[in-house]
């Protein structure tokens, strides 16, 4: 079936650290897409050429951190700078491609808030096994506390129109931002849906997280919210 492109602006959040290697890429492929995108890059103090490469595209919004504020500080950033009803989220390191864009925002047509799933249909066995089983430990006990029925709870590409976040505060900066967004969905009633991805490992710079520990922090966090009523 042909998908449809959105005739309204869709507000893109591109959260960046130190990424002047894949950008131009990045960047290529987006626009390539030809859809009514309002790119918000929002660099978190990076130490490389990401603000010189950001500054050369053009037609974009350039939020610069002049210290490291961390993953959700990054988002809640470019959230404070969107301005249309429809809202995406997407890392700047090409391991979500872009080209899933035109499907996910359609699905907010029908859904309120849309994440990619890496395993979903079976997909992205080669993923390290400890990242995998980590994400996936993570998720299936979200989806027991806060029934939901997802499959990659720490995905880096969602999106989710702009009426579910009004009125709500976000209070975690890092990475354990992902897991409050998905809690204060939750907690509105709202079902997360799932589109299915091909993901592609990084091959330029290093990963951000600690898996094990981070998973054992989100574990943790995860129980703090069920009980925090």
């Amino acid at each position: 079936m042909e998908t449809l492109h959105p005739v309204e602006p869709v507000d893109v959040i591109v959260p960046v650290y130190n990424e002047e290697e894949i950008l131009p890429e990045f960047h290529r492929r987006i626009t390539a897409l030809n859809l009514p995108l309002h790119l918000i890059y929002v660099d978190n103090a990076s130490s490389d050429r990401s603000v010189e490469i950001i500054s050369s595209f053009g037609d974009v919004t350039l939020i610069r951190h002049e210290q490291n504020e961390g993953y959700g500080g990054s988002i809640l950033d470019g959230i404070a700078h969107s301005e249309n009803d429809k809202i995406v989220i997407i890392d700047a390191d090409c391991e979500y491609p872009p080209e899933a864009l035109p499907e996910l925002i359609e699905r907010l047509d029908t859904s309120n808030v849309v994440y990619t799933s890496r395993f979903l249909e079976g997909r992205n066995q080669f993923m390290p096994l400890p990242k995998r089983l980590g994400n996936q430990l993570i998720s299936a006990l979200f989806n027991l506390l806060f029934r939901q029925r997802l499959t990659d709870l720490y995905t880096g590409c969602k999106a989710f129109n702009r009426a579910v976040v009004a009125g709500v505060r976000f209070e975690r900066k890092g990475f354990e931002h992902v897991l409050e967004f998905g809690v204060r969905m939750a907690r509105r009633k709202l079902t997360i849906e799932e589109i299915a991805i091909d993901f592609t490992p990084r091959h330029t710079g290093q990963a951000k997280m600690q898996h094990i520990s981070e998973t054992l922090k989100y574990l943790y966090l995860t129980c703090y919210y069920y009980l925090k009523r």
